[in-house]
């Protein structure tokens, strides 16, 4: 019975450790909203240059 309950205490302090790993490993619900945040900027600011450049060619082509 204390073979076991050995065992057993093993297994927890491995699974404690590895339930530590996992929550420094992945991200929160706020850090994806951030990211998600931050690319959509990056998107809209790329299109908006890109209309823009996009505008300044054609007017020097057929203006």
């Amino acid at each position: 019975m204390l073979e076991r309950v050995k065992k057993l205490e093993e297994q927890m302090a491995s699974l404690v450790t590895d339930v530590a790993v996992i929550k420094s490993n992945y991200a929160t619900k706020e850090d994806l909203h951030k990211e998600i945040g931050s690319q959509t900027k990056w998107i809209a600011a790329t299109i908006i240059g890109t209309t823009g450049l996009a505008l300044a060619v054609a007017k020097y082509l057929f203006a």
